[in-house]
């Protein structure tokens, strides 16, 4: 009978030990907003290395980002779009910053000009198809 408590006790902890790290971890987001406050789109930012990703400055913090989320808020900021960076944690959601002008950019990322450049035409070409399908969403939001 010992056994089987002492052997639940331990399972009882462990499993709110992992509930709580799991509970504590937090999640980062830049939110694109019109001026009006409406919602445009996000991108996750993460707050540790992962394999792929460059590391970012946001208002003095450092996170690791995909070269697509860097230029993607160079071209909101560019738009006049306002940025938040957003911790969320568990249901609450915390602003970080909402200073544009403390966003990495790509020439943040000590990656090479030839880098830069090459990653700013792979964006352009694809550009030519995303802007071509807002134009089409864009003609027929008068039929709604």
């Amino acid at each position: 009978m010992t056994r089987s408590k002492a052997l639940l006790s331990v399972s009882a902890i462990c499993s709110l030990l992992l509930t709580g790290n799991a509970l504590g971890q937090s999640d980062f987001y830049i939110r694109s907003m019109y001026a009006d406050g409406s919602f445009v789109g996000s991108h996750e930012v993460l707050a540790k290395p992962k394999e792929g990703y460059y590391e970012a400055r946001y208002c003095d913090r450092t996170f690791w980002v995909p070269s697509s989320t860097v230029i993607w808020t160079e071209e909101q900021t560019a738009a006049g779009m306002a940025l938040v960076l957003e911790e969320n944690i568990n249901s609450e959601t915390h602003v970080v910053c909402s200073d544009n002008q403390a966003f990495a950019t790509l020439d943040d990322l000590g990656l090479k000009k030839k880098e830069v450049e090459q990653i700013r035409n792979e964006r352009d070409r694809s550009g030519i198809r995303t802007n071509r399908l807002r134009t089409i969403r864009d003609a027929f939001k008068q039929f709604k």
